[in-house]
């Protein structure tokens, strides 16, 4: 367990501060594993949802910040082939950009990331809130797995020439945090021991499983994915409180489809000691 403890440690070491008092509205998604356009892209068949929420944060004032695999280059070589295939979504990141309010982290799946020279993209973020309490450390949690942080490389080779072939065959990638429970179970318990010996509230992605629990602060929280079936989760900041949303496809009294966002968890005050 410490050699994990140590890894998340070694990761958050150099973490790039954002107070919350220049950023009041921030929103956090993860694992978008934007793809190009084939039959496994696991991103494309909720595009219409994320470019939605997108216009929603953008329009609404957040900053937007992403906890790594945004994009899928494990199965994909190329970013502009993905940017492409997505470029509406590039388009709306890109005013996020603009006005200075895009951070993006890398995590295992987009790690190729940590190589480049743009100024967006990081290992770790620290969100400073106006107490000690409401601190936030960000990760994508790929440091607590052995195999998708120091072995990266053999998981991207076996994705890449093994399981990406097999998916069509419906056998379920063993690497996978998020397809494999018991990797994922492993994985938010490492994360939630690093939350308890280190007295600070982690946020991270890697696992898919959204987490906003009641537990006093501090706490681990998860933002789920952009690849559930129909659906995308997220986190929302505002003013010291945190929410867990869900954004869908709903129908209207007239049958009509709509894409709805629902808060499914929150607002609960980071600062909050029961």
């Amino acid at each position: 367990m410490e050699f994990y403890l140590h890894q998340i440690d070694k990761a958050l070491a150099h973490a790039v501060t954002l107070r919350t008092a220049d950023y009041p509205r921030i929103v956090l998604f993860s694992d978008c594993h934007r793809g190009c356009g084939t039959w496994n892209d696991g991103f494309l068949p909720n595009k219409t949802l994320y470019e939605a929420a997108l216009r929603y944060y953008l329009d609404s004032g957040f900053t937007y910040i992403e906890l790594g695999d945004g994009d899928e280059l494990w199965e994909n070589r190329k970013l502009r082939d993905i940017a492409q295939i997505h470029q509406d979504v590039f388009q709306l990141l890109e005013r996020f950009y603009l006005e200075n309010r895009l951070y993006l982290l890398w995590g295992n799946h987009d790690h190729i990331k940590a190589k480049w020279k743009e100024p967006v993209f990081y290992e770790s973020l620290l969100i400073k809130g106006q107490t000690p309490l409401e601190d936030l450390l960000l990760i994508h949690g790929h440091q607590a797995d052995l195999l998708n942080n120091q072995l990266w490389k053999l998981a991207r080779f076996l994705v890449r020439y093994l399981w990406k072939p097999l998916e069509l065959a419906g056998v379920k990638d063993p690497t996978s945090a998020a397809k494999n429970y018991t990797k994922k179970n492993k994985l938010e318990t490492r994360m939630v021991q690093w939350v308890k010996t280190r007295n600070t509230s982690l946020i991270a992605g890697h696992t898919h499983r959204p987490v906003l629990n009641d537990a006093p602060a501090p706490s681990y929280y998860n933002t789920g994915s952009c690849v559930h079936p129909n659906t995308i989760t997220c986190l929302e900041l505002i003013e010291g409180h945190i929410s867990l949303i869900k954004w869908t496809t709903c129908v209207d009294e007239n049958r009509y489809l709509y894409v709805c966002r629902q808060t499914i968890g929150g607002p609960k005050p980071l600062s909050s000691v029961y």
